[in-house]
């Protein structure tokens, strides 16, 4: 794999960035990648991974790449494999969450291949030969890894080795036989759980073919119950026919009720009108003479009013003259007589009176009230008859109305008589039909065959039958249901008999298997990976890769690399020593025993050389034939260690070294003298960081 262009915006400190500028494109071979701490120089490889694998591959979560003074950011990657370029977009923002999108280069046109992040990863895999984990530890060198190396005891050395050429399946064998012994003995277990003897499941088929007689002697009597149910029911009448009768039945007993009633209502009127018939010459006849005594009996009304008129005028009059009188009276009787000659004035014409003119004059007035009085009392006593025969003639008259209006009402109450007659004569010949389609001849009869009091409690016992049998019926569904249930439950034990043979061979033939899992783990495998991988395949190849690099960064001073097997101590699993060939002192060291640059230069070596073999090496005869296609690795300031002359044997080495495509060095210690290799300088400024690809 070789990268070509990687575009940032607003990833880490990175606002916008590009390399390289233009339409240009990343070249082969060494680039160095220097600036001063903390300018972002890492976080370019940070973008290469993201665009590539997304946060797994880079440690951080897609918020933490995220420019502070931003919501989204985005990485886009071209790289090119056997020849073949592609480009990876990929963005994030915290509103609309990941995207990316991978293309594949076509007829000078990009083509979409992928665009979910398990499709793109799934092709990352197809393309590479590789999956993430071991592509990280192809690809990259992270900042401290080689200070680990040269430090790394015997275990972890091993681990490395097994983590990066992905032969961690051979060694966790052992693990995956363990399990595997733990599954066989929790299946064990729970074959034991559900094994029962097939002696107690005969048992249980005993019991449910006897629960079986049982139901079938109860089906027979409950089928023979119904049966006779059945045969009296044949003998009752249709319960639709009954209740027809017993609905006809209430009818005509309603419509004989209105009948009643609109006869009763007739013959009311009758008694009003005076008449013993509703016949219509009675009626009119009774009506002429109803009219003659009304006009007789308003005529004399009329005649008596008139008299009342005169008899309260006469009255009145009376009253106006006592009135009148009175007050004359009083004045006489009030007036005192002048001196001796005993003369007073008339009330009336102020005349003189003499004393005997004045008594006279009273004697007169009192005279003519008595007279008026006397009057008086005749007429009040024959007002009091005129309005005794008024109030006769006005009851006369009432009755007389009273009468016209009956008479009147007399013709409509007989229509209703007559109707009501029509519908309770037809109700009764419907009824007449129900009874006769019952088979007998009346009500009476029908209910003295069945011993019924009424037609309801026929149809009362004709319901509890019928419930009864439908219940009887329902019984025997039931124990035809419990039948067929039990003799399925026959079958299903009689299958199950079967089946705890087989599992009683099953759990004999997993205790075998477990015994023989055992003997593989513990006799076959443990030494596998140590005996034949690593110490037969992997070490020869790796140790011929290493030594290129080690003489190179120790100017020949170091050489003979070898990795030498050791057995496992305590708690501690069996690992590589590393041992050296020290040509100036001609002793073979430890790496304990070199200075911390040489340790350095040395564990450098190791792991380029680990890196340069994955293209090439199969660590097991039935590995993948594909060989990984990550010729590419990035280095994250391994030359800290190292003094000036190493790191420029290291630097030259890496220059004319063939073995990768493309190798980017982070280095923030100045190289001299290699201003001719292409370089991406890091600056910062603020908070935002650029880089320049500098050739």
């Amino acid at each position: 794999m070789k990268l070509l262009r990687l575009e940032l915006k607003n990833f880490k400190p990175f606002r916008n960035l590009e390399l390289p500028e233009g339409e240009g494109e990343l070249p082969g071979g060494l680039i160095l990648i220097r600036g001063p701490n903390s300018t972002g120089k890492s976080s370019i490889f940070e973008g290469i991974l993201w665009a590539l694998w997304g946060p797994d591959a880079v440690r951080l979560t897609n918020d933490d790449i995220i420019s502070f003074t931003s919501t989204w950011c985005k990485a886009v990657l071209v790289f090119e494999v056997a020849g073949t370029r592609y480009k990876i977009d990929r963005s994030y923002s915290s509103a609309k969450g990941m995207a990316v999108v991978l293309y594949t280069r076509m007829e000078d046109a990009w083509k979409r291949i992928a665009n979910k992040s398990k499709s793109v990863s799934k092709e990352l895999v197809q393309i590479l030969n590789l999956e993430l984990k071991q592509a990280l530890d192809t690809l990259m060198v992270r900042q401290g890894e080689v200070a680990e190396i040269a430090d790394a005891s015997a275990t972890d050395l091993r681990n490395l080795i097994v983590r990066v050429y992905n032969i961690g399946l051979l060694d966790k064998m052992s693990d995956h036989l363990k399990n595997l012994e733990l599954d066989l003995e929790t299946q064990n277990k729970i074959l034991q759980d559900d094994y029962i003897r097939p002696k107690h499941i005969e048992e249980q088929i005993d019991d449910t073919r006897e629960r079986i007689e049982d139901y079938e002697r109860s089906l027979e009597s409950n089928e023979a119950e119904a049966g006779a149910i059945q045969g009296h029911l044949k003998e009752m009448p249709d319960p639709e026919g009954l209740e027809a009768i017993h609905v006809l039945t209430q009818a005509v007993e309603r419509m004989e009720g209105e009948h009643s009633s609109s006869v009763r209502h007739r013959d009311s009127d009758l008694a009003d009108a005076g008449l013993s018939s509703a016949d219509a010459e009675v009626v009119r006849a009774r009506l002429k003479i109803l009219k003659k005594e009304t006009k007789r009996y308003e005529s004399n009304r009329e005649k008596l009013e008139t008299e009342t008129t005169e008899v309260d005028r006469e009255l009145g009059a009376i009253a106006a003259t006592k009135t009148d009188l009175s007050e004359k009276i009083v004045t006489l009787e009030g007036v005192s007589v002048d001196g001796d000659s005993g003369v007073t004035e008339c009330p009336t014409c102020a005349k003189p009176l003499s004393a005997e003119e004045r008594k006279n004059l009273l004697v007169e007035y009192r005279q003519t009230l008595k007279q008026d009085e006397e009057k008086a009392m005749t007429l009040k006593g024959r007002r009091v008859e005129v309005s005794n025969e008024v109030r006769g003639f006005e009851e006369h008259l009432s009755d007389i109305s009273k009468a016209y209006d009956a008479v009147c009402r007399i013709k409509e109450k007989q229509k209703d008589v007559d109707a009501a007659e029509k519908r309770l004569e037809k109700q009764r010949a419907k009824l007449l039909d129900a009874i006769k389609k019952a088979g007998v001849t009346d009500i009476e009869s029908l209910l003295k065959k069945h011993g019924a009091k009424s037609v309801l409690d026929l149809q009362r016992r004709l319901d509890v039958l019928s419930t009864k049998l439908g219940e009887i019926v329902g019984q025997c569904d039931s124990f035809r249901k419990f039948i067929d249930r039990e003799q399925d439950t026959v079958k299903e034990l009689e299958a199950k008999s079967v089946k705890m043979s087989e599992l009683g061979a099953e759990i004999d033939s997993l205790k075998s298997l477990n015994e023989h899992a055992k003997y593989v783990r513990l006799k076959l495998v443990s030494g596998f990976v140590a005996d034949y991988v690593v110490q037969k395949r992997l070490l020869g190849i790796i140790k011929g890769a290493t030594n290129e690099y080690v003489r190179a960064f120790t100017n020949d001073q170091y050489a003979g690399i070898d990795l030498v097997p050791t057995a496992a101590r305590g708690r501690s699993g069996a690992g590589l020593a590393l041992k050296i060939h020290d040509q100036r002192d001609n002793a073979i060291k430890k790496t304990t025993q070199l200075s911390f640059g040489d340790r350095t230069a040395v564990s450098l070596g190791l792991r380029l050389g680990i890196s340069r073999t994955m293209s090439s090496i199969r660590p097991l005869r039935d590995s993948p034939s594909l060989a990984p296609r990550i010729r590419c690795v990035m280095l994250d300031e391994p030359l800290g260690g190292l003094d000036t002359n190493r790191r420029a044997s290291v630097v030259s080495n890496l220059v004319n070294d063939q073995s990768f495509e493309q190798i980017l060095l982070i280095t923030h210690t100045d190289i001299q003298g290699w201003d001719s290799v292409p370089a991406i300088e890091v600056s910062k400024s603020g908070s935002s960081a650029t880089a320049k690809l500098l050739m």
